[in-house]
């Protein structure tokens, strides 16, 4: 099968640093595309139904398979390594507290431009977003099990956080540089005093115990409620072994105010962690808010704000 390509030269933000890439994102990436990809390199696939899903995401292009499976492509360079990351490190992560997607199949092009794509089980549910958890303390409290648990998965030959997977869960203060001047930008809308001591109080407790398996990108998108309850969390292709506190920063981007206690004492974060967590958060909404607002992508900016609000930081 022949693949084609559009070839756009182009900013990449990877939440971190600024990085110009060739967008070799499949020009012809529809329905056609991952039939063909399923009878030329999973045939036995072949037999089931396609159909599109939208999604906000920009690293893969996601296809429904029946209604019980979803077939995920990547759709730009640097997205390919870590759906690869994803798909070979997923079923580690089985018998946790809430669902973790399964891996059906793995494969890999073998195109001059090959890529490995995957076929994983189609999970139940929406966004878990706040109006659609009908208990947010019992959600909290299911959240910080689920992180206390993933906290404790083996980490024999796991891939470390670095720019692997956009230095979630590397030492704070290598970030230092980046989050202040991000603080600076956004000095318009935050207390710019208030952060930049909020991250120096974050830092001056680095973390010395043993890096552990973190998922790293914990929001209502990456997360699925069903029935009113939390029930999964999905997309890891920022996971890596490093400091836990990138998953505790929940308790500022995700988890309800009210529920924050019983949040920390499920996940068995330490005051220590709980501060980290605090930069962790301060540094992913003020490095996405401070590039991208007034220019796209709005949700992750409202959801970059909120984050600010709930650190205390918003001007009002």
């Amino acid at each position: 099968m022949e693949i084609h390509f559009s070839a756009i030269l182009r900013v990449l933000y990877g939440e971190d640093t600024l990085v110009l890439e060739v967008d070799v994102r499949p020009a012809n990436c529809d329905i056609g595309y991952a039939e063909a990809l399923l009878s030329t390199y999973a045939s036995g696939w072949a037999h089931k139904t396609v159909q599109a899903i939208k999604s906000s995401g920009t690293d893969n292009a996601l296809f429904l398979l029946d209604d019980d499976c979803v077939l995920r492509i990547p759709i730009r360079p640097s997205a390919v390594e870590l759906l690869t990351k994803e798909l070979v490190w997923l079923p580690s992560f089985a018998g946790l507290p809430l669902e973790v997607p399964k891996v059906l199949f793995h494969s890999q092009t073998k195109s001059q431009l090959g890529f490995d794509f995957g076929i994983l089980t189609w999970l139940e549910g929406s966004v878990a977003s706040e109006d659609r958890i009908d208990d947010p303390i019992a959600a909290a409290g299911a959240l910080g099990s689920f992180l206390c648990k993933l906290h404790q998965k083996p980490i024999k030959n796991a891939p470390h956080a670095g720019p692997g997977n956009n230095n979630r869960g590397i030492d704070l203060a290598e970030l230092t540089e980046k989050t202040l001047s991000s603080i600076e930008v956004l000095a318009d809308e935050i207390h710019a005093d208030e952060a930049r001591d909020l991250w120096q109080h974050a830092c001056s407790m680095p973390f010395r115990g043993r890096p552990v398996w973190t998922h790293g990108d914990l929001k209502a998108d990456n997360m699925l409620a069903q029935d009113g309850q939390l029930a999964a969390v999905i997309d890891w292709g920022l996971s890596a072994v490093g400091d836990p506190a990138v998953d505790i920063a929940a308790a500022w981007t995700w988890v309800s105010p009210e529920a924050r206690a019983v949040f920390q004492s499920a996940s068995g974060a330490d005051d220590a962690s709980w501060k980290r967590a605090q930069g962790w958060a301060l540094y992913c909404a003020t490095i996405a808010l401070s590039f991208f607002r007034g220019r796209s992508h709005e949700v992750l900016c409202n959801q970059s704000r909120r984050t600010l609000q709930m650190l205390g930081l918003r001007r009002s």
